[in-house]
């Protein structure tokens, strides 16, 4: 027979494994996008002057640099302290949440590091410039972004895709 000690203690190691992996999956998207982000924009802010755009693939992509002083689209542009407030305290929720989303699986928990470091990346900008710098620029897109806005957009759509599985998979 089994030692029930022994298989507990395996289990507990396998929890502790999966715990590991887990923050791995939530902070490697998380820092790797705010690494990204603020690289992509120190960048930009040193080689470019403010308007100025060039062509990467024609005219449908291009890298053109502006300032924004709001969120999406420039809504909200005098509404600083909103943001930095939303921002914060939407960073905080997901380091403090994503060991909670053990259900939903490491996609969701990913989905949740992309938002939380696109958030972070605006939410140093805000900070420290008062504006956003945005600088991708994509033909017949309304607007320009950055990585960081990226990120948000990525994960908010695995995490709707991850919702919307989660909700309609069998039940077992």
């Amino acid at each position: 027979m089994a030692d029930p000690i022994l298989i507990s203690g395996t289990n507990l190691a396998v929890k502790a494994y999966e715990g590991r992996a887990y923050t791995l999956v939530f902070w490697i998207p998380f820092l790797g996008v705010v690494l990204l982000d603020q690289l992509s924009k120190w960048y930009i802010r040193s080689n470019f002057a403010l308007g100025q755009s060039l062509p990467v693939i024609g005219e449908w992509l291009q890298v053109v640099y502006k300032e924004n002083a709001g969120a999406a689209f420039g809504i909200l542009a005098g509404a600083r302290w909103l943001f930095i407030i939303a921002s914060a305290v939407s960073v905080v929720l997901a380091i403090c949440l994503y060991p909670k989303l053990d259900p939903f699986g490491r996609f969701m928990v990913a989905a949740l590091g992309l938002v939380a470091g696109g958030a972070l990346g605006n939410l140093i900008d805000r900070i420290n410039q008062v504006t956003v710098t945005d600088f991708i620029y994509v033909k017949h897109f309304p607007a320009v972004f950055n990585i960081a806005d990226s990120a948000i957009v990525a994960g908010s759509c695995i995490m709707g895709i991850m919702l919307i599985i989660y909700c309609y998979r069998p039940v077992q």
